[in-house]
């Protein structure tokens, strides 16, 4: 599978002026992300690479968020491509003195080699009208592939997070922030394009994943009812989802029927299979040695401060905003 860390650094560069230094953290990649990397970084010099080793997505943003420089950081995936004016809605956002509550904002996106690309544009512009998403509402989840983060709230929750492998990271650093009273912002122009390869993962893969949630708000004492039914809502979603994209070939840009008879590519899941029970043996913080993460590499876009997937798992990137 070729990397998709080219165009996503290309997106970033574009925005340059709004951006200190791009962390990339190779995380065990074995396409050849690396090489992609070293040679676009020899030409920019505000990109960084950066290696971790222990396989894991919680492992490879720690390793950029903590790599990384200044008061506000950017994470997104290696296959994420953010839109003009992403890194500036962040900075203008987090300078603003009236959101001093808020520690993290997270944003929108659609799928840039969907064939549902359309619809789903009319469905975010409706939950927008709405009221729905966007709009700086307050909630209590983030998305890992585009969201920007106050240094100050990653210190505040830096030794609180799970880095076991059968966690979700992004709900489990999400309940983190909320239990220190740090407030989540959605943002309509915080938005992303990205690939839609997670709806390739055959359903019973994809029910681990729906699995770590469950744990994760098991870890944290705050599993409900209407937790599991949402959850149990997404694995059905999931299906439907599963069923439409399985005869799409996004290189050819239509459905065939070759596709449909062979196995697609899916994004390989970025949880591993649970080990030990969260509430017997894994406090938040601590590893579980032994469990399996498949490893993603991230990327953390260093803002200045305001006024990575491969086969495996892809690099992604970390931003800086300047000062």
């Amino acid at each position: 599978m070729r990397s998709a860390i080219g165009p996503c650094l290309s997106a970033l560069l574009a925005q340059k002026d709004e951006i200190f230094e791009i962390v990339v953290v190779d995380n065990n990649s074995t396409d050849n992300t690396v090489q992609i990397v070293e040679a676009i970084a020899a030409c920019n010099p505000i990109v960084r690479l950066v290696t971790e080793k222990r396989p894991g997505v919680a492992f490879a943003r720690n390793a950029g968020f903590d790599a990384a420089e200044g008061s506000i950081f950017g994470r997104i995936d290696a296959d994420t491509r953010v839109r003009p004016g992403w890194a500036r809605t962040a900075r203008e956002f987090f300078a603003r003195d009236d959101v001093a509550a808020v520690g993290a904002v997270s944003g929108l996106n659609n799928s840039y080699d969907s064939p549902y690309r359309g619809l789903k544009k009319r469905y975010f512009e409706k939950q927008v009208a709405k009221g729905l998403s966007g709009g700086e509402r307050r909630v209590n989840n983030i998305h890992g592939a585009n969201m920007v983060i106050r240094r100050s709230a990653w210190e505040h929750v830096r030794d609180a997070v799970s880095i076991h492998s059968g966690i979700h990271e992004d709900v489990d650093l999400a309940l983190c922030l909320r239990e220190h009273d740090i407030e989540i912002a959605q943002l309509t122009d915080l938005f992303v394009d990205i690939s839609p390869r997670r709806a390739l993962t055959p359903p019973r893969e994809f029910a681990e994943y729906s699995r770590s949630v469950v744990r994760t708000y098991e870890l944290h004492g705050r599993l409900t009812p209407e937790v599991v039914k949402v959850v149990r809502w997404q694995w059905l979603f999931h299906l439907f989802a599963y069923a439409g994209y399985r005869p799409y070939d996004p290189d050819r840009g239509r459905f065939t029927l070759g596709r449909l008879l062979s196995a697609g590519a899916g994004r390989a899941m970025p949880v591993g299979d649970g080990g030990a029970t969260p509430e017997t043996s894994l406090p938040a913080g601590s590893d579980a040695p032994g469990t399996d993460a498949r490893g993603d590499g991230q990327g953390r876009a260093d803002f200045p401060d305001s006024p990575g997937r491969s086969a495996d798992q892809d690099s992604g990137v970390k931003s800086r905003l300047p000062r």
